[in-house]
């Protein structure tokens, strides 16, 4: 019996690294990737005062950390006083070539016009 125990506890623990190498790097990208580029360059706009030199570095940010342009979506947005950047990113992750579950992760961050010293 103690030995069928162990057999049972070794199997949870192979499923669970397999389900984390899967699951863990889409969360990585998902939550703190997306979240430091959308505010790194909500500030740096004021800074380069345009929107394509933002465009140009978000989109290589997104490719440096994993996120191919097909599953990423962002915009900036200029109001009076700020900048908005919204970054989306849509993955998937198949377990044993029978589950495919989606992940959607979605960030906003807003960024001064104006640098007050």
């Amino acid at each position: 019996m103690k030995s069928l125990s162990s057999v049972i506890w070794i199997l949870i623990l192979v499923l669970l690294f397999y389900v984390g190498f899967k699951v863990v790097p889409i969360y990585y990208r998902g939550v703190i990737g997306i979240r430091g580029i959308c505010k790194e360059n909500a500030d740096l706009y004021h800074k380069y005062r345009g929107s394509n030199f933002i465009q140009n570095e978000i989109s290589e940010k997104l490719q440096r950390i994993g996120i191919p342009k097909d599953k990423s979506e962002f915009t900036i947005e200029q109001t009076k006083d700020s900048v908005i950047v919204w970054i989306y990113y849509a993955d998937e992750a198949t377990f044993l070539d029978r589950y495919t579950k989606e992940f959607e992760f979605e960030t906003e961050c807003e960024g001064v016009l104006k640098s007050v010293y």
